[in-house]
């Protein structure tokens, strides 16, 4: 993670996600809402994981907009 990026800025910038840290050192997010079988068959996932911050949000941008118009906000 960047010495810019915290937990609190990327939890602040995706609230729908709880994000942390493993004890391999990679971070994850899971969504706080579970998805339906139609949700995961468009490309939806309930967790993702990444190497550092710049993967993950990148991975949530997309996991975003994808739910676009699938997931009640």
């Amino acid at each position: 993670m960047s010495p810019t990026t915290t937990f609190q800025d990327l939890q602040a910038s995706f609230p729908h996600w709880t994000i942390w840290r493993s004890s391999a050192d990679r971070l994850w997010a899971t969504r706080n809402q579970r998805l339906t079988d139609a949700q995961l068959s468009h490309g939806l996932s309930h967790t993702i994981d990444a190497d550092d911050a710049d993967q993950l949000v990148a991975q949530l941008r997309n996991q975003e907009e994808l739910a676009a118009g699938l997931l009640p906000r």
